[in-house]
């Protein structure tokens, strides 16, 4: 008994584990596809001879700027050997 149910989930495993796989490379969603057809449509910036400069205006939050504390530090060498 406990074979056929293992044999039963297995089955269902695998069946949700392709499902997954199936939704995420094969799947074309319909509204990301009306998205780029809209966006097709227009010419890109690349091509185009105007360019338009874009100003950052978000922190650059980065680990090297952050203190490390010992302790963080013996973690992290422990975790790397």
């Amino acid at each position: 008994m406990k074979r056929r149910v293992r044999k039963i989930a297995n089955f269902f495993a695998f069946n949700l584990l392709f499902f997954a796989l199936y939704l995420n490379f094969i799947h074309k969603d319909e509204s990301a596809l009306s998205g780029m057809n809209q966006v097709a449509t227009t010419q890109p910036a690349a091509f185009s001879n105007t360019t338009v400069s874009v100003k950052n205006t978000e922190p650059q939050n980065t680990k090297a700027e952050q203190p490390v504390s010992k302790e963080e530090n013996t973690a992290l060498k422990l975790s790397i050997n």
